[in-house]
């Protein structure tokens, strides 16, 4: 049987060959491992920064991207009469407006009403309601002609299961026609709403086909034909015709189907809540919203580079330096972060975040002069606006100056710090494999020199056997 190295370890020299070895091969892993560790965790922490600083930069960017998309810093729209509400569209308006609405008339959708009955469960009679959409047009003498439209025809089934005021509600709203059915009850009575959506075309028939009693000879009992309303058979009440909104803007005589109107003013949206005359619908810019985005934008910006900064920062006072002391990439973006200031932005009509009362003072900070800022003319806060607007929108090769692209400086750089933390792992682990080897080679030697120094000493006690052997018979 092959004898294992380790147990022969002090077999023969009586030394702890076994420590020996192990304090070699650590002493010799540890001054090659030592740098590596080092220089991975120096790669990492350099990653982990410039990581920070580019989600930073564009948490920046991101930030003030929704703010100019809710609309803050563009033309305020307002109204001088809650009659007509008014709100933004998109990005809203594109300039300064001034518009006069007058709404002779709201659009309203036609309203029906049943008989009366004496509660939601009374039953309604089984068969069929048939409902077509159209426009209806009132005729001289009463009554009333109807034309029906592109809207597909609907039918409304009630059986024994749904035999109810109530099931006929609750089928006519589960149609999704935009038909919506209601309840109104009072003491001792319940009859039924039906109301279409809003706009002339949208005016609707009901033809009812009951089923058939099953003994026509005995006397009929009241059914669907209640819930009819068709040319000559109104047995529904109408409450109110289906009409488009009336109104004028600017003095210009215009219809809609709604009351919620889109295409009228660019970038608004009317809302008509009541007749009313002469409402004012103006759009402008409100110069502290500017101010306030602008302050907030620097003080963001300020920040970073106190981040930047921080990160950057020497070896002092016996605190370790930061993680991207001598970092070309930090230098970098810091100094293009400070080029911000005089850039001049093309989109803008050439206006600058220095026009705007930004400037870095002496300490390198960055700083806003608002006074400067409520200097600006009128016409150039929608340049803010889109100055702003350009310094937020997405990394670009050709746009170098935007917050995003700046951020782009660190994705290559941490590529290449992730490379060379790869290769610097891959050379840990090869020192960790050769300490291995090392150790197996080692614990061979020591183990063949222990067989040795075994077998050196087994002679010499022979020798000294010998001798004391001869010694004794020469003594007698």
């Amino acid at each position: 049987m092959a004898t294992n190295p380790l147990t022969a370890f002090g077999a023969g020299s009586g030394l702890d060959s076994r420590a020996i070895v192990d304090g070699i091969v650590s002493a010799e892993r540890t001054a090659r491992e030592a740098p590596l560790t080092r220089r991975i965790e120096t790669l990492q922490a350099r990653i982990s920064a410039l990581g920070q600083l580019r989600a930073a930069l564009n948490g920046i960017a991101t930030s003030l991207d929704t703010r100019l998309r809710g609309g803050e810093l563009g033309l305020q729209l307002s109204s001088s009469d809650a009659a007509v509400a008014v709100e933004r569209v998109g990005s809203g308006p594109t300039g300064a407006l001034f518009n006069q609405v007058t709404v002779n008339r709201i659009a309203a959708g036609q309203r029906l009403t049943g008989p009366t009955l004496t509660s939601a469960s009374d039953p309604v009679g089984t068969g069929t309601l048939s409902i077509l959409f159209g426009t209806r047009t009132p005729i001289a003498g009463g009554g009333f002609s109807f034309s029906a439209g592109a809207a597909p025809s609907l039918n409304i089934t009630i059986t024994p299961e749904n035999n109810s005021l109530a099931g006929l509600a609750e089928a006519i709203n589960a149609s999704g026609s935009g038909l919506a059915a209601s309840i109104v009850t009072s003491a001792g009575s319940a009859t039924l709403v039906i109301r279409g959506p809003e706009g002339a075309a949208n005016g609707f028939i009901i033809s009812a086909a009951p089923t058939p009693p099953p003994d026509p000879l005995l006397p009929p009992v009241p059914g669907l034909e209640r819930f009819n309303h068709t040319p000559g058979a109104e047995a529904m009440t109408l409450g109110q015709a289906a009409v488009d909104a009336d109104l004028a803007i600017d003095g210009i005589a215009i219809t809609r189907p709604t009351n919620r109107i889109d295409d009228l003013i660019p970038g608004a949206r009317l809302t008509l809540n009541r007749a009313a005359t002469d409402v004012a619908i103006t759009a402008s810019r409100d110069s502290r919203a500017v101010s306030g985005a602008l302050a907030d934008f620097v003080g963001t910006l300020q920040a970073m580079r106190q981040l930047i900064g921080d990160f950057r920062r020497p070896a002092q006072d016996g605190e370790e330096p930061g993680p991207l002391t001598n970092d070309p990439t930090a230098r970098a973006l810091d100094q293009r972060i400070g080029r911000l200031v005089g850039t001049v932005v093309p989109e803008a009509n050439g206006l600058s975040l220095a026009e705007l009362g930004v400037g870095i003072a002496r300490d390198g900070s960055i700083t806003v002069d608002t006074a400067r800022l409520a200097n600006l003319p009128p016409t150039r806060l929608a340049d803010a606006e889109t100055l702003l607007r350009e310094l937020s929108a997405g990394a670009s090769p050709t746009r170098p100056n935007r917050l995003q692209s700046i951020a782009q400086l660190a994705v290559a750089a941490n590529d290449g710090l992730s490379r060379q933390q790869a290769r610097a792992s891959r050379d840990l682990e090869r020192v960790q494999q050769q300490a291995e080897v090392r150790q197996a080679l080692l614990t061979r030697q020591f183990a063949a020199m222990e067989r040795s120094v075994g077998l050196s000493r087994a002679a010499q006690q022979q020798i000294d056997q010998l001798v004391a052997l001869w010694t004794a018979d020469g003594d007698r």
